[in-house]
């Protein structure tokens, strides 16, 4: 089960610091060596799609934004 998590912890830390949607909210900065690498790639593998709910359609993605959530507001 080791290699697996590790692999697992390798994604999300390439996401979570090469990849941003300034549009959407996620305007961090980045780690340039991950950024230049991985972006692109993450960008094409991303789910983008159109979605209705309550009869009003939006934009909907499958890497999304969460603020933190235990910095004071």
């Amino acid at each position: 089960m080791t290699y697996p998590i590790q692999a697992a912890d390798l994604a999300i830390y390439c996401v979570n610091w090469g990849f941003r949607l300034p549009s959407r909210g996620m305007n961090a900065t980045t780690r340039p060596e991950i950024a230049a690498e991985f972006n692109p790639w993450l960008s094409r593998l991303q789910f983008r799609g159109e979605v209705v709910r309550d009869g009003k359609g939006f934009a909907e993605y499958g890497i999304v934004f969460v603020p933190d959530p235990y910095s004071a507001r």
